[in-house]
């Protein structure tokens, strides 16, 4: 069941990246020049909110998916749940407030290029829906219910990508920049389209509100029948005495995750954060492995912990670290031998200064993935103060790398790694951190093997696939052009010889392709749909 549970994640989050990246498709292709700008003020937007969100979790997320999975009372966790996002939400929109006070009346700032007020308020109600939606989200994945979960997530880009495309095919006629519209309007909505080009950014963020907004009242509604009651003062401890070795956490890495993104505004222009913000959004297609294995891997873990099986714990993290690694590094070497013409067919030649920004968050996504699954073992077998630290320590080194790389004058700047590559380069270095840490932790706690022979055997088969592509792509004068099509015959031509090179290391074997097999039979897929979504909840 974890396998179909993290396949149907796999697809719907396949499903949520690309809907949301014909957006960027299409606002890339209709704004030209003007959409690296308008989406790194956007990006900017979202990561300075995204520093107060340091006020909103405060660890009692990993708390309600912990006490959830253990089998506390469903209506007394989320009533404690509800209760805490509600006050800490409330506290962050007032902190915001007070700050935009401060440094416009108190300290006589201003806002300036990437830095625009406007969007940052409309974008106030992002980050509140965005911290809302999760009392729901949180609550399916304590209980596994990843149908619901799925389904809700989905509703975003749904939303938000149909609005984005209205808005980019309005034109823009702002900042000094004029797009006539994609097509004529009629003349009963001419005023419409001269409203969302007049505040063509400002027009932006709000598809990104309405997005969140579907996803909240999605999720609230497939709550309908759960249990909700009033908190007590020992649940507030309960969850508590899990959430505040994670606090401190939570805070660290909330500014490690978005300070990037705030200091390339504060040293760069728009279009920089532009290009930073938009690979990490089509990186999502790479990652959706491991988010998928381990949304439904921390309950896993936290279930057998509690039944007291640690070889079912040590087995499962060992099946998720290689199914990961064998899923993620196929698409990783099409990103890297194809990662110009990918930049251009996705978005737009105006975005091509980022390449090597791409190729580094690759990199740091692949990290990611393989430090997914230990950290979801010592996160599920109790031992979150010590993951903690070491997350702290890791964000600290993060931010500290930033700070070195990131502007103009940046450490490797002779190199020409500043800005948003320089941004890229520090996550890899701090994750990389991480990567060995997280092992040694886990190692010690539990006696897991630092190093699995699987890996190196998918890198090797990654490796030769991507030589093989590489000669036919750009050492012969087959392709004088990369399209779209040719892209992606690229990519069935390389998974073939990936799986043909792994068979051959007796890496990929008989019960891999049952397991793929399994978990791809619609008619099962449907069942476990049908029972989840329909079944009335206590």
């Amino acid at each position: 069941m974890i396998g179909r549970k993290s396949f149907l994640i796999l697809i719907t989050t396949y499903l949520t990246n690309f809907i949301a990246i014909i957006g960027f498709i299409v606002l890339a292709k209709l704004w030209g020049n003007f959409a690296p700008e308008a989406i790194g003020i956007i990006g900017f937007a979202m990561s300075f909110l995204s520093l107060f969100g340091i006020i909103t979790d405060l660890g009692f997320s990993a708390a309600h998916v912990k006490r959830i999975s253990e089998g506390k009372d469903l209506g007394i966790c989320i009533g404690t749940f509800a209760t805490a996002k509600i006050v800490l939400t409330s506290l962050m929109v007032v902190a915001v407030f007070v700050s935009i006070y401060i440094w416009k009346n108190v300290l006589h700032g201003d806002f300036y290029d990437a830095t625009t007020e406007s969007v940052i308020i409309v974008l106030v109600f992002y980050s509140v829906f965005t911290n809302l939606q999760s009392i729901a989200t949180q609550t399916f994945t304590g209980r596994q219910e990843i149908a619901k979960l799925q389904t809700t997530t989905l509703m975003e880009n749904v939303v938000k990508t149909p609005l984005c495309i209205i808005v980019a095919v309005a034109g823009v006629s702002v900042m000094g920049r004029a797009i006539s519209p994609a097509v004529a309007w009629p003349e009963f909505l001419q005023p419409l389209q001269r409203f969302l080009a007049e505040h063509a950014t400002g027009s932006l963020a709000m598809t990104y509100v309405f997005g969140i907004m579907a996803t909240f009242f999605v999720g609230m509604w497939l709550m309908r029948g759960y249990p909700i009651k009033r908190p007590t003062l020992a649940s507030f401890k309960n969850y508590f005495s899990f959430a505040y070795p994670l606090a401190i956490s939570s805070v660290i890495s909330t500014i490690a995750t978005n300070i990037d993104t705030v200091l390339i505004g504060y040293f760069w222009a728009s279009a920089e954060v532009g290009y930073y913000f938009s690979f990490q959004r089509i990186l999502g297609l790479i990652t959706v492995s491991y988010v998928a294995v381990g949304t439904v891997l921390f309950p896993s873990i936290s279930k057998k912990d509690a039944e007291n099986d640690p070889k079912g714990v040590i087995r499962t993290v060992h099946l998720a670290e290689r199914y990961i690694s064998m899923i993620m590094i196929p698409p990783l070497v099409v990103s890297f031998v194809f990662v110009k013409p990918a930049i251009n067919i996705l978005l737009d030649a105006s975005f091509l200064p980022g390449a090597s920004v791409f190729i580094l968050l690759v990199i740091y996504a692949f990290i990611r993935g393989m430090i997914a699954p230990y950290s979801a073992m010592l996160h599920g077998i109790n031992r979150v103060g010590v993951a903690a630290k070491l997350g702290i320590i890791t964000c600290l080194f993060n931010i500290c790398f930033d700070y070195l790389l990131i502007p103009e004058t940046g450490l490797f700047s002779s190199f020409g790694i500043s800005g948003a590559s320089g941004a890229a380069l520090a996550a890899v270095m701090a994750w990389s951190i991480l990567f060995f840490g997280v092992r040694i932790l886990a190692k010690k706690f539990t006696g897991i093997k630092l190093l699995q022979s699987h890996t190196p055997r998918h890198i090797i088969a990654g490796s030769l696939m991507g030589v093989v592509l590489y000669y036919i792509a750009y050492g012969t004068s087959l392709f004088p052009v990369i399209r779209w099509y040719a892209l992606l015959g690229f990519a069935g031509l390389g998974l073939v010889i990936y799986l043909g090179v792994l068979f051959l290391l007796k890496e990929f074997k008989k019960q891999d392709l049952m397991f793929f097999l399994d978990i791809l039979r619609p008619k099962e897929m449907y069942a476990y749909l049908k029972s989840e979504l329909k079944t009335k909840k206590k």
